[in-house]
């Protein structure tokens, strides 16, 4: 099931950078988008879906996803990072002794990255 679900999902992203290239094709041909999309044998309204898909999958990326993290008391000091990772620009460094609520409060923020 999982399979299907990132299948789906690569699918879609395929999908997302094949429209992102037509409409900036229109965008910077000069013409409009009546014009470039009977040139080109496309639907005015199958354009402006693709608009619309690609405008909706950027204000998505640009959207920014708060979570919670608990702050805990640490009874012993570590300064050494044991794990860390990036994720969309985003340095993610975890220290000896981060126990186990907080990783994982950490990984599902990572995840909505």
């Amino acid at each position: 099931m999982e399979k299907a679900a990132s299948l789906q999902r690569a699918n879609q992203q395929q999908r997302l950078v094949e429209w992102s290239r037509r409409v900036e094709a229109c965008r910077s041909s000069g013409l409009p988008v009546g014009q470039w999309c009977r040139e080109n044998r496309i639907a005015v309204s199958t354009y402006f879906f693709w608009q619309r898909k690609v405008f909706q999958a950027l204000k998505e990326l640009q959207e920014v996803t708060f979570a919670e993290v608990p702050v805990m008391e640490r009874t012993q000091p570590s300064g050494h990072i044991v794990a860390a990772m990036e994720v969309s620009g985003v340095r993610i460094q975890v220290y000896g002794g981060a126990d186990k609520a907080t990783l994982q409060a950490i990984l599902q923020a990572a995840k909505s990255c």
